[in-house]
């Protein structure tokens, strides 16, 4: 991950990242420790049960394998699956461990950091979808490595936020001024190393040593299997190039690969889903998987959308993940498919997408609001942005965005499509910003969907209920740290409220804006 070379001292470099990582005592939030102590003093929960609550809390999970590690060490036994650990250390030390794993609050932990702690899990969610049924029996030994194949990484992040940036962006083509690629590279496999003597301090599960072996020291076989893989469009020649080679076939039918290939995905889907990197480890896996690579891309992208479900929490709105990413067709039928990636609970029924919706335009849109660093120089531009999503690629007949005045404590309009210039004018006031009865109600539901005979018609602010188009709006508020930002307005066409789907889209148009506005107030 790290992206600037330093001369030539990459061994005392490493040697002194080496000692810092393995000092690294990470922080989980005072929200997950209360909750895992309150799991294990259950007497209802199995072992089972316990380690499938640890396993949504990965610094946990890190933590206890490496306290189990030190005990299977002096065994020269292996930690191979978390119930495994947490029967090595038995239910008081877990207890003592959670209790004195240092503590910080949400908010507190870089944004890179918890970003890869999200690609982590990510990789955990390819790997079920990919060879959980392929590998049932050894399905536990799967899901705990690819969830700490990067944990060396994350110590790395925690103590140094911009290393991830700099990748990050070394990703998305901004070579740094002044380093080559040749410089890149050198750099990359010096961090490969330092990243499998870590696993190795730690007493890592073994198939992550295998893993990084195969980055370091097999990248020859590694090399030979993505040259067959390459060429998809010739099973039988494939085939027959896996036959004449044994120890190649011996090395891709090994199970540590599905870690390997997990976590390139989730790596590679977090900067780009077409890219070459990320296609390299699409055709990897269909050799694996014996399949066509439009398979295993179709299952990669359902394993991504599975899995934003199940990250996706009010305080993980600002975290990238890749399903909110996923390619779109031209056609405006494609807006229907829209609920199937965005990361929210339930499923909605399919109806047609009116004609006037760009999904493509809007897709893009949302993806300016939602890049980092911002691109945006003025707060005026991420507002047109927004509001060129609704207008432009929701097909919103009528619009407006508010924000929250500092000084004044009210929402006030900041743009506006399709109202005459009477309603609704940048600088109109919509009502109070701050604490109040009706702002608790808004911030209750991502989208609220209102009419004249809504029962909560009468509560919202007098300059609402004034509203020309009150046969059917939506109003979508924008929150950071339970605090509203903003607020967006969108009108129903011809008095009808919006589908499903629009309604779906109408909420990821917000959360991209969420993150547009963290990001320039973050930069500013």
């Amino acid at each position: 991950m790290s992206t600037h070379p330093n001369s030539n001292a990459y061994t005392e470099v490493i040697g002194d990242l080496r000692q810092k990582l393995n000092a690294c005592v990470l922080p989980i939030t005072s929200g997950q420790r209360d909750h895992l102590l309150e799991q294990l003093g259950s007497d209802l929960l199995s072992i089972t049960e316990l380690t499938h609550q640890i396993m949504r809390v990965p610094v946990a999970a890190l933590h206890i394998c490496r306290q189990a590690g030190e005990a299977a060490r002096k065994r020269d036994v292996d930690v191979l699956t978390l119930e495994q650990a947490c029967s090595l250390l038995g239910t008081q030390r877990l207890n003592t461990l959670l209790r004195e794993l240092p503590v910080v609050e949400h908010d507190q932990l870089p944004l890179p950091y918890r970003q890869l702690l999200s690609i982590s899990e990510h990789a955990v969610g390819q790997a079920q979808g990919l060879f959980a049924n392929r590998i049932a029996r050894l399905w536990q030994e799967m899901s705990l490595a690819s969830l700490l194949f990067l944990s060396p990484l994350w110590a790395l992040t925690y103590l140094k936020p911009h290393l991830f940036e700099q990748w990050d962006q070394l990703n998305r083509g901004a070579l740094p001024e002044g380093v080559t690629r040749t410089q890149i590279a050198a750099t990359t496999t010096a961090g490969f190393q330092l990243v499998q003597l870590v696993a190795q301090d730690w007493w890592l599960p073994p198939w992550i040593l295998q893993g990084y072996r195969s980055l370091n020291d097999h990248r020859r076989t590694m090399v030979k299997a993505l040259h067959v893989a390459r060429d998809s469009a010739h099973p039988q020649e494939q085939q027959a190039r896996l036959d004449a080679d044994r120890e190649l076939y011996r090395w891709l039918t090994q199970p540590a690969n599905g870690v390997l290939i997990s976590s390139g995905l989730a790596l590679g889907a977090h900067s780009n889903w077409y890219t070459s990197h990320t296609l390299r480890w699409q055709q990897l896996a269909a050799l694996y998987l014996n399949c066509e690579v439009p398979e295993a891309q179709r299952l990669s992208h359902k394993n991504a959308v599975d899995n934003a479900r199940l990250q996706y929490q009010q305080d993980t709105a600002d975290l990238r993940l890749p399903a909110a990413t996923l390619p779109w067709t031209e056609q405006p039928a494609a807006i229907e498919q829209l609920s199937a990636t965005l990361p929210l609970q339930g499923s909605a029924p399919r109806q047609p997408a009116p004609s006037r919706a760009q999904p493509a335009h809007w897709r893009s849109l949302c993806l300016q609001l939602s890049a980092t660093p911002s691109p945006f120089t003025q707060l005026g531009d991420v507002i047109g942005c927004a509001q060129q999503a609704l207008q432009d690629g929701l097909g919103a007949e009528h619009s407006w965005i508010a924000l929250v005045h500092a000084a004044s404590g009210q929402l006030v309009v900041r743009s506006s499509a399709g109202l005459p210039p009477e309603f609704f004018a940048p600088g109109s006031r919509v009502g109070p910003g701050k604490e109040s009865t009706w702002l608790r109600w808004l911030n209750s539901a991502p989208c609220h969907s209102i009419s004249a005979s809504h029962l909560q018609f009468n509560q919202l602010p007098a300059a609402l209920q004034r509203h020309p188009y009150t046969e059917a709006f939506h109003l979508a508020p924008v929150t950071h740290n339970q605090q509203l930002l903003a607020l967006i307005f969108v009108s129903g066409e011809q008095g009808n409220p919006l589908s499903e789907q629009r309604q779906q889209a109408l909420v990821k148009t917000a959360q991209c804006l969420h993150k547009a506005l963290v990001e320039f107030k973050r930069r500013a």
